[in-house]
């Protein structure tokens, strides 16, 4: 019979266990082992994503930069491109 805890008798007392004191090192040496594992996987995918990332965020520039060159030389075009896609959406999403 595993030992209870006086503080809450559903929770065994593992220390008393002749094994415990095995059991926590191996788990610490797992457990660094998975964290080291996770930090080097989100790291090679930060160093992977990052050139995209910057790509996307030229192209967005750029493509906001002629909407806006587009909207200040054909304003009234734009406004009327602006209603004819609102009206779209509001007809789909009804």
């Amino acid at each position: 019979m595993i030992p209870s805890t006086p503080s809450n008798p559903y929770v065994p007392n593992t220390s008393l266990l002749s094994d415990s004191e095995k059991i926590a090192p191996v788990a610490a040496d797992t457990i660094d082992k998975a964290v080291q594992g996770a930090h080097n996987a989100v790291d090679r995918l930060a160093d992977t994503a990052a050139p995209t990332v910057r790509h996307l965020a030229q192209t967005g520039d750029a493509w906001a930069s002629s909407c806006r060159a587009t909207v200040r030389a054909q304003p009234l075009m734009a406004l009327l491109a602006a209603f004819a896609v609102g009206a779209l959406v509001g007809r789909i999403t009804r």
